[in-house]
Parts: C-alpha cells; structure tokens; sequence
C-alpha cells in the first residue's frame, strides 16, 4: 500500500537522522493487519522486530474503558451508582477551594464520584497542575499521575489518595490520569478478581491478544529512552516492571503489548465484537465533556475534540489514545481502519512527537 510506504519511508528518515531510535507501526482494516518495524532495540543494537513488546503507558486507558463497560453490560456495575458503595476511602472527600490552593483549605464535595465521573475523567481527581500543593502533596505519597504503576498495593494506594482533597467538585472539572487507577481499584473490588484476571477473561482472552498483558518476556521488549539531564538520551528500567508481576495492575499506565496485538484490540470501538455490545461502544466513543471541562482538558486533547470515556474523540469520527513513554493508537470508527505507531523513546525526547503524528497518514 503506497501510503504505509510512504509513512514508513518517513519514520525511517527521523531514524537515519538520529531523531528516532526505533519504532514498529501498522494498520489494520478487514480483520487483517500490515506492520513493519525500523531502527533498532537500543543505540547501536540489533534491529527492531515487528513483535517487540512496548509498555504502553497511557494507551492503557482505553482497556480500562473497555473493561469498566462490560461489566456494566454484564450488570456487576451500574455508570451512575456510587463508587463508595465499594471504595469507602472516598465517601466523604473535600474539595479544594481552588485548585491551586493550599491542601488544608476546602469544601464537602457537593455529589458522591460516579463510575461514569471514573470514566470521563470528571471524578475530582487528577492532575492539579505543575507546582500546586496538591500536586506536591501526591508526589510526596507516590500517588501522582506518570507513566508508571503506583508502587504499592491498591489499598495503599486509596488510602493515600482518599487521605488528600478532590482538585475539583466530581462532575464539575476534567483532571487526567487518577480516574484510571482508581477505576482498576474498583473493578477488582467489584468482582473479587484482579485486573489481570479481569482483562484476561473480558478482553484479551476473547480476542486472543497473547501478548498484551501486565508482564511481558524482558527479551522482547526494546530499550526504551527518556530525555536526560544533560538533553541527551537516557534510557529507561522498563524491562524490570515487567519482569514480575506488579504490586498495582495499572489501567491507567500498566500494560505492555505488541502493536499486532493493540490494533486488534482497537476493533472493539467500532463496534465491539465479540467483547462488548454496540450500545457501549458507543457510549465510549461519545464527546461527554461540557465547555468548562473541555476547557480543562485542553493539552491533552487536540482542538476541537472531546473526549469519551478513557479515550479521545476527534471530529472526524476517529477515537483512541496516546502514552507518554511513546506509543499511539486510534481508530476510525467510519471506515474501521485502524492504526497504531510505538516507538522506543518518551514524549520528551525530540523526534518522538513527530514518528506518532505519522497516525494520521495511516488512517487517511
């Protein structure tokens, strides 16, 4: 196909131009797939394969989406029940009186969090903005949004989190990230099951997905970079955190896959298949930000796009999500075209920004 030549040809350049150090991208469309790989698994290395094993970071979310529906399909949860009923460490948050204020400053929450406030990223919880006292606060607890599981267990990890103030009143602002954690939280207290069970028998199981999971081979997974000190390329302990199962199975950051594996996985948001139902599809797949919470989510979603639940919606009818440590994928839910760029190296690192632009070649 002239245009995945074409896209490839470019993602090759930013590699012979020392701007990208490795990548695997692919589309799919009918049922089948097409990937090609380029560069190589670390600095000076072998070359990349088309089944190497990328930590998705954020791409995470989407199968956390997916996930959180089909149990509201299969009736174990209900979109606008309490999540206190099973989380009472945020029965009774407060709220700050600005974001940016001090910690110790705050109101009641004027409404109990939702599993559709999890979803849409409109719980109260999330990102505060650089600097804010909350902000510090979750770091110091080790509860901050990033591109990596919390290092704890999960109770810990609500017990942390319900112990400081909501950034925003649920339902009323759109902070990033913290919504995913708790909802793993949820769904494993939900069902007595835990998250990796949970995905194993919803998601990945039924689309046969043998790679996707919250451990990966360490061998099969490419040295991946970040920006260092110095501006220089400084890589990353990812093969550790997969090595072993984690403390916390993250759907908000924890999962790694091949890119054979996630453009199967995008399939479910044009119509759901085998794993969820149409109707669900599409409230996943449905803008449900107001002006102020779209407002609030601008630089994490492009202009003019809204956001579902745990994915981004793009006017074009194309939806899907992008992971800090250098992974997209997204979908076009008109055509079922589906498409998907990895690379070895973080957002921060000059280069990477531009080989994950390259999605939009692939899905016109």
């Amino acid at each position: 196909m002239e245009r995945f030549a074409s896209v490839t040809g470019e993602l090759d350049t930013l590699v012979d131009s020392g701007r990208l150090t490795g990548y695997v991208c692919g589309i799919r469309e009918n049922g089948r797939s097409r990937i090609a790989a380029g560069g190589t698994r670390s600095r000076g290395g072998p070359a990349l394969d088309e089944d190497a094993v990328f930590p998705l970071s954020s791409t995470t979310k989407p199968v956390g989406g997916v996930l959180a529906l089909r149990l509201v399909e299969l009736g174990i949860l209900a979109l606008d029940d309490p999540v206190a009923i099973l989380l009472p460490e945020l029965s009774a948050p407060r709220v700050l009186t600005r974001p940016d204020g001090p910690i110790d400053r705050t109101v009641p929450a004027g409404r109990q969090i939702t599993l559709r406030h999890l979803l849409t990223m409109t719980a109260g919880v999330g990102w505060a903005g650089a600097g804010s006292p909350l902000t510090d606060a979750m770091s110091e607890r080790q509860v901050a949004p990033g591109p990596y599981a919390p290092p704890m267990e999960p109770d810990e990890y609500l017990r942390l989190l319900g112990g400081l103030p909501l950034v925003d009143q649920p339902g009323r602002g759109w902070h990033y990230h913290t919504s995913s954690d708790v909802l793993g939280v949820l769904l494993a207290r939900a069902t007595g099951a835990t998250v990796s069970g949970l995905v194993a028998e919803h998601v990945t199981g039924p689309l046969g997905l043998a790679d996707c999971d919250f451990t990966a081979d360490p061998d099969r997974i490419p040295t991946c970079y970040g920006l260092g000190p110095d501006g220089g390329l400084r890589s990353l302990d990812i093969r550790s955190m997969f090595a072993h199962p984690p403390r916390f199975e993250s759907l908000a950051c924890g999962l790694a896959s091949t890119v054979a594996d996630y453009l199967a996985f995008l399939d479910i948001l044009v119509d759901g298949g085998i794993v969820l139902g149409p109707e669900y599809v599409e409230e996943m797949t449905t803008d449900h930000l107001t002006p102020r919470q779209r407002a609030g989510a601008e630089g994490f979603i492009g202009p003019g796009c809204g956001y579902g639940m745990q994915v981004e919606i793009r006017p074009d009818g194309v939806v899907g999500w992008a992971g800090g440590l250098g992974t997209i994928g997204y979908v076009d839910r008109r055509t079922g075209r589906c498409a998907a760029v990895f690379t070895t190296q973080a957002f921060d690192v000059p280069g990477t920004a531009d080989a994950l632009d390259s999605v939009w070649a692939l899905l016109r």
